[in-house]
């Protein structure tokens, strides 16, 4: 499987391992079958391989621009039967507009999207947050904080591979930024320990009438 996803975007060395953790995380978090989750850049679906078959039918929806990998893991992780028994839901747009699927959902995630993003697009995510959040959502995102000023991406586009370019890269954005973000729209966000297998940072954010309780 390893060579068929390679150029999808994503590393194969870690395609399984970061999926599998991002699932356990999830659950950590409250993830239960009946939740409904969004995600940002889901790709060739690596972290839906686990997703799709925990969740409720109905339950997944998916945000991609490049369609073509959402068919790839469609073809190789799932057989026909499972997508006609969960019903994951996708939406192609680039501008992270989950508002579509007419959906209160309680999980949000993007991994490895932050990490890609500009700050306008990042603020685009946290306001399909505020907007089609539960009460009690969560919102999960990885990003990579600068190694020093002049690292924090201050560019309007976005950097890497996508539905338009099939260059590398990567951007990092200060977490003062990310906090006065959250701040704005009645956010609170929690930073968690350590690093996933591909090097990123995590974020918990909720809505600050619902603060993150300490494990």
């Amino acid at each position: 499987m390893e060579s068929d996803f390679f150029g999808m975007g994503v590393p194969k060395e870690t395609f399984e391992q970061a999926g599998r953790q991002q699932f356990i995380e999830l659950l950590a978090a409250g993830l239960l079958p009946e939740s409904r989750v969004l995600e940002f850049g889901c790709g060739c679906l690596r972290i839906d391989y686990w997703l799709i078959r925990f969740l409720d039918p109905e339950c997944f929806y998916g945000i991609e621009p490049a369609k073509n990998r959402v068919e790839h893991g469609r073809e190789y992780l799932f057989s026909p039967a499972m997508l006609a028994e969960k019903k994951p839901q996708f939406d192609y747009n680039a501008v992270f507009d989950s508002s579509m699927f007419q959906q209160q959902f309680d999980f949000f995630l993007a991994r490895s999207i932050w990490t890609h993003a500009s700050k306008r697009q990042i603020e685009a995510t946290l306001d399909s947050f505020v907007r089609d959040a539960s009460e009690s959502a969560v919102f999960l995102a990885s990003y990579f904080p600068p190694e020093s000023p002049a690292d924090d991406y201050m560019g309007d586009q976005w950097v890497g591979t996508s539905h338009e370019s099939d260059e590398l890269g990567i951007v990092r954005h200060s977490l003062a930024w990310i906090q006065s973000q959250c701040l704005a729209r009645g956010l609170v966000i929690e930073e968690r320990e350590g690093l996933d297998c591909d090097s990123q940072c995590w974020l918990h954010i909720r809505r600050e009438a619902h603060p993150i309780q300490a494990e």
